[in-house]
């Protein structure tokens, strides 16, 4: 929150939403708009961060919007830096790279892969591919990191187009999600290249905690975003990307039966089962012909 209130571009609104956290967090939100005008507080029952997020644009007056979450932080100049490029181009979204941040304070810059400082037209589709995944001999599971911490987005195109988040609950990413229906309706995307937003490890996240059906979550995810893409793509152009990630959220499954489900048992039955795995054994089979 401290990184917000000084931001260096002060024409801000912060939405500040207390999602039925348990502990003070509701009444520290209630302290900062006491003292702080520019801050509007949400009260809601536990709905999840997608829901959160939707609550948070139903009352957002901006031209843009941002999505800062809670247990991580900006540079002072973030919202100054997006918008100055943003509107020096003309654009309507601007994105900027970030670090990862580690529990000792320890900052990494995140590995990022844009082909361009500014994408146009049919060109804003090339990002979201990058979100989908990399090609089969590129390093990494993504070009681009999916989250939509790092951005600035048209309230306009938001709205026009009745996008709104899905509930984590419903799928693993509700990130990509959005992206996938927000990036196609973008004319004009900007990077700035500095890096911005910090993104702190905590190993208790939604992200990275263990869930028993994860593996379960990561196919409905997969289905999903298979309907969208193939609204926008054809399958040539993203499934090879889009097999890639998924084996890599695949390996993730994987490790973390191994580390964090306290039954060993049980997590060599689960390892073995996400192996065999008919769908999994399709996309090594369909993979293995791409590479």
């Amino acid at each position: 929150m401290e990184s917000l209130l000084h931001q260096t571009y002060k024409n801000i609104e912060i939405i500040m939403v207390d999602d039925g956290s348990p502990d003070d967090c509701g009444k520290k939100c209630d302290r900062y708009a006491a003292e702080e005008p520019r801050i509007k507080v949400i009260h809601k029952k536990n709905a999840g961060l997608g829901r959160a997020r939707n609550s948070g644009l139903e009352i957002a007056e901006g031209e843009y919007v941002m999505f800062i979450d809670s247990d991580d932080y900006t540079d002072v100049r973030m919202i100054e830096r997006l918008y100055h490029r943003l509107t020096e181009e003309g654009a309507d979204t601007c994105f900027c790279r970030y670090y990862d941040t580690s529990s000792e304070g320890k900052d990494e810059l995140a590995r990022e892969t844009y082909l361009k400082q500014s994408y146009c037209g049919d060109e804003t589709k090339k990002v979201l591919l990058g979100m989908i995944g990399s090609l089969p001999e590129q390093a990494g599971d993504v070009e681009i990191g999916m989250s939509v911490w790092k951005g600035l987005y048209s309230l306009d195109i938001i709205r026009d187009n009745g996008i709104l988040f899905p509930s984590e609950r419903e799928y693993i990413s509700e990130d990509i999600i959005f992206h996938m229906q927000y990036l196609v309706k973008a004319k004009h995307i900007v990077i700035e290249g500095t890096a911005n937003y910090h993104y702190c490890d905590n190993g208790a996240s939604l992200t990275k905690s263990y869930k028993a059906d994860r593996f379960q979550m990561e196919k409905v995810l997969l289905k999903k975003e298979v309907q969208e893409l193939n609204q926008i793509f054809k399958k040539d152009e993203y499934a090879g990307r889009l097999y890639k990630a998924f084996l890599g959220r695949v390996r993730r499954c994987i490790a973390q039966e191994v580390n964090a489900n306290p039954d060993k048992k049980s997590a060599g039955k689960n390892i073995k089962g996400i192996c065999d795995d008919p769908l999994v054994q399709k996309i090594l089979e369909e993979y293995d012909d791409r590479k």
